[in-house]
C-alpha cells in the first residue's frame, strides 16, 4: 500500500482575516450613520454648559451680590409661578454669578421644565421645557443633548444604540487585527502616505486615525454600552465584582407619592452639612414616591467637577439613610463610577474635554473615509465585472 494512503486527509483551513474584513466592512457601512451622529453631537455636548450659558445669558447669569436670599424664597418664586408642578431637582450655583436651576415635573402629566431663579433676589428669570424641539437659542443645547442621547426617539433607540455600541466593542478587536497585516511593518500602520494617490491616502488616513483614536473610541463604545444598556451592564459587572446598589434606588417605593414632606430642601442641605467633613452640597433631588432626598456633595475623592458624595436623607424624619462616595467599594463600583467622567472628558479637566471634542469630529471623519473606501471597492468590482462581459 502506498505511503500516501496513510497520510491524513487535509482539511480546508478557515482563513480568519477575510472574515474579519467582511465583518469590519459591513459593520462600518451599517453603523457609520449612527456613529457619525453620536460623534458630532457628542462634540457639541462636551461643551454643553459653556454653550448654553453663551446662548442664554439671561437665564444662566446674574449680578453677584453680598448675600443670597433664602432657599425657601427661591422655591416660593417657582411654586407661585407653577403651582401645578413640584420641585424634583436643584442645581445650586457653582459660581457667584450663576443662577439656580430647578427641574419641575408636572403633577398631572409627564412633562418637565427647567426653571431659573436669581439666588440673590429670588426673582424668577425664566423657564423652558425639556421636550421643546428647536434650533433657537433657548432649546438648542437640550435638543442636541437629546439627539446624542437617543435621537429623540425614546427607549427603542436607546436599545438600538446599545446594540451598536456592543458590536463596536467587538469591532475594535477586529480593526486591530486588520491594521497590522505584518508584525515587521507595524509602525507603517500609524502613518499616512501623502503622495501615493487618493485611494492610498484615504486608506492610510482611515487606518492611522482608527489606531490613534483606538483607546478613546473603545472608551466611547464601553461607556456608550453602559449608558444605553445600564441594567444589563451593571448586572454583568456584578457577576465579576459585586456592585453596591445606589442607596436611593434600593429604597422601597411607597403606595402614594408625598409632595409635602416635613423636611424641605433647605433643611436637608443643613442636615448634610452637619456630617463629617461638613460637605458642600452641589446638586440635590427629591423622590416623592420614596419620600427621600438624594444630595450630592463635593469631596476630595471626586473624579469630575460634580459632587459624588451621595447622601440620602429621609424627608419626614430627617434621618441620614446613606452617606457614600461613588468610588468607594469594589472594583466593579469603581469601574462604573468612571464611566461618565470618562465619557464626558471631565475626568481630565480641560485637556480631557478638548481631546473628546476633537475625537467626536474625527469619529465622523473615520466613518466618512470608511464609506469612501467601500464605495471605491464597490465601483472597482463593478468595473471588473463589466470588463469581463465586454472581453
Amino acid at each position: 500500500m502506498p505511503a500516501a494512503a496513510f497520510r491524513k486527509e487535509k482539511r480546508p483551513s478557515i482563513r480568519i482575516r477575510p472574515l474579519f474584513v467582511l465583518w469590519h466592512r459591513w459593520f462600518g457601512i451599517l453603523a457609520a450613520l449612527w456613529l457619525a451622529l453620536m460623534g458630532l453631537t457628542g462634540s457639541a455636548v462636551v461643551y454643553y454648559d459653556e454653550l448654553d450659558v453663551w446662548l442664554n445669558q439671561d437665564l444662566k447669569k446674574v449680578e453677584a451680590r453680598a448675600e443670597p436670599a433664602s432657599v425657601e424664597l427661591w422655591f416660593a418664586a417657582a411654586r407661585d409661578q407653577f403651582p401645578d408642578r413640584f420641585i424634583r431637582f436643584v442645581d445650586l450655583p457653582g459660581a457667584p454669578d450663576d443662577s439656580v436651576r430647578l427641574s419641575m415635573p408636572s403633577l398631572e402629566d409627564d412633562s418637565e421644565i427647567e426653571v431659573f431663579v436669581d439666588p440673590y433676589t429670588a426673582e424668577l428669570l425664566g423657564s423652558r421645557s425639556y421636550d421643546a424641539a428647536g434650533l433657537g437659542p433657548r432649546n438648542l443645547m437640550n435638543f442636541l443633548y437629546g439627539l446624542h442621547l437617543d435621537l429623540h426617539l425614546g427607549d427603542w433607540m436607546l436599545w438600538f444604540l446599545g446594540l451598536v455600541a456592543f458590536f463596536w466593542i467587538f469591532d475594535h478587536a477586529v480593526s486591530v487585527v486588520l491594521s497590522f497585516p505584518t508584525a515587521r511593518k507595524w509602525a507603517a500602520s500609524f502613518r499616512v502616505r501623502l503622495r501615493k494617490g487618493r485611494h492610498k491616502f484615504t486608506f492610510d488616513l482611515h487606518r492611522a486615525m482608527g489606531l490613534w483614536l483606538w483607546p478613546v473610541t473603545l472608551m466611547f463604545a464601553v461607556s456608550g454600552l453602559y449608558f444605553n444598556w445600564y441594567e444589563h451592564v451593571v448586572a454583568a459587572v456584578d457577576r465579576v465584582s459585586r456592585v453596591t446598589e445606589r442607596a436611593i434606588f434600593a429604597l422601597p417605593a411607597n403606595d402614594e407619592a408625598d409632595f409635602a414632606p416635613q423636611i424641605d430642601f433647605d433643611e436637608a442641605f443643613t442636615i448634610a452639612g452637619r456630617l463629617e467633613g461638613a460637605p458642600e452640597v452641589d446638586l440635590a433631588s427629591y423622590n416623592p414616591w420614596k419620600a427621600a432626598y438624594e444630595l450630592r456633595a463635593h469631596d476630595v475623592r471626586d473624579i469630575d467637577p460634580y459632587g459624588r458624595r451621595m447622601i440620602v436623607v429621609e424627608a419626614n424624619s430627617g434621618k441620614v439613610l446613606s452617606d457614600r462616595h461613588i468610588t468607594e467599594g469594589t472594583a466593579g463600583d469603581v469601574f462604573l463610577a468612571w464611566q461618565y467622567p470618562l465619557h464626558s472628558g471631565k475626568a481630565f479637566g480641560g485637556i480631557g474635554r478638548a481631546i473628546l471634542f476633537v475625537s467626536g469630529i474625527l469619529v465622523a471623519i473615520l466613518c466618512i473615509t470608511g464609506i469612501i473606501l467601500w464605495a471605491r471597492k464597490l465601483g472597482a468590482r463593478r468595473w471588473r465585472k463589466g470588463a469581463r462581459r465586454l472581453g
